[in-house]
């Protein structure tokens, strides 16, 4: 039996495979997110059909909270570029302003890492393997070119 490998942390993979399902149709584009239902990754990873509902779940479950965090993100780096921009601003402003933009990046990475750690603990062993050999194909086809 193979141990499980993770270079990079094991959420690198799920982060990875987030966008990996090529687009062929505009409909499919907007769905290459979810690798969980693309034909290919599912029959790599022998996943069944109930994992693939479960991990459609959790990546609605967490959607909202990360859609309402990436809002938030753009307004509070809208905000830093202008006080950074107004001629008047005091570094305190400044420094204020970098701490609301960094907390809210942190959360956003927190919601997306807390997202990955479900979808991870959907797969067995040998899938979470499986995965993780995609991954590593399909990022050094990509350093390739």
């Amino acid at each position: 039996m193979r141990t499980t490998r993770w270079r990079g942390g094991p959420w690198a993979v799920l982060v990875a495979l987030a966008f990996l399902a090529p687009p062929a149709a505009d409909a499919e584009r907007s769905q290459r997110h979810k690798w969980w239902q693309s034909d290919a990754v599912r029959a790599e990873l022998d996943l069944t059909d109930r994992q693939s509902a479960e991990l459609e779940e959790i990546f609605q479950a967490m959607r909202p909270r990360q859609i309402e965090l990436i809002e938030r993100l753009r307004i509070e780096e809208e905000a830093l570029t202008a006080i950074m921009h107004a001629p008047d601003a005091a570094e305190w402003e400044v420094t204020l302003q970098i701490d609301r933009v960094e907390t809210t990046r942190s959360a956003l990475g927190k919601t997306r890492t807390l997202m990955l750690y479900r979808m991870h603990r959907v797969l067995t062993p040998p899938q979470r393997d499986a995965l993780h050999d995609l991954w590593e194909r399909r990022r050094r086809s990509r350093t390739r070119c």
